[in-house]
């Protein structure tokens, strides 16, 4: 048997060592491909490889929005012309002139009673027990004594 393979060795004049040897060298990465698929289909899904992490609360500074909005961060308003509060319905008391909608809340900027408007934040009051409830896309919601009043932004003119 030793004599044949070394006398095919010797007639085709090459080793079978490279061939041997490379057969080996394939085998392996077959094995090692099986195995790492093996192990990758069978284990439990990866979760997210992103550290969580809390970003912290973002604070509204209304007077900033007040600004943006074009209002006055002060309550100095307009006085009617007879100097007495004239008598209105209470919708039409209010004034909604912008909103900056948050995930965490917002803020509204809000005239009352024919003053400058002025920014007010989700929670705080407005005016005579109204209290901002929440500011969603174009309208602002207030509450009081659980009655609702949606106050909406005009709508856009185009052109």
């Amino acid at each position: 048997m030793i004599m044949r393979r070394m006398a095919l060795s010797v007639t085709l004049g090459t080793s079978l060592w490279p061939a041997r040897l490379a057969a080996l060298l394939l085998s392996a990465a077959a094995a090692a491909s099986a195995a790492y698929w093996a192990l990758k289909l069978s284990g439990p899904a990866p979760g997210p490889a992103v550290a969580a992490v809390q970003a912290p609360e973002a604070t509204l500074d209304t007077g900033l929005v007040a600004r943006a909005l074009g209002g006055a961060a002060s309550d100095a308003g307009v006085a009617s012309a007879a100097g007495a509060p004239v008598p209105v319905a209470e919708s039409a008391r209010f004034v909604l002139m912008g909103v900056v909608d948050q995930q965490a809340g917002g803020a509204a900027l809000i005239g009352v009673d024919g003053k400058a408007a002025k920014p007010v934040a989700v929670g705080a009051p407005v005016a005579d027990g109204w209290m901002l409830r929440a500011v969603q896309g174009r309208s602002a919601t207030l509450e009081r004594s659980g009655a609702q009043l949606l106050l909406e932004l005009p709508p856009r003119v185009k052109g």
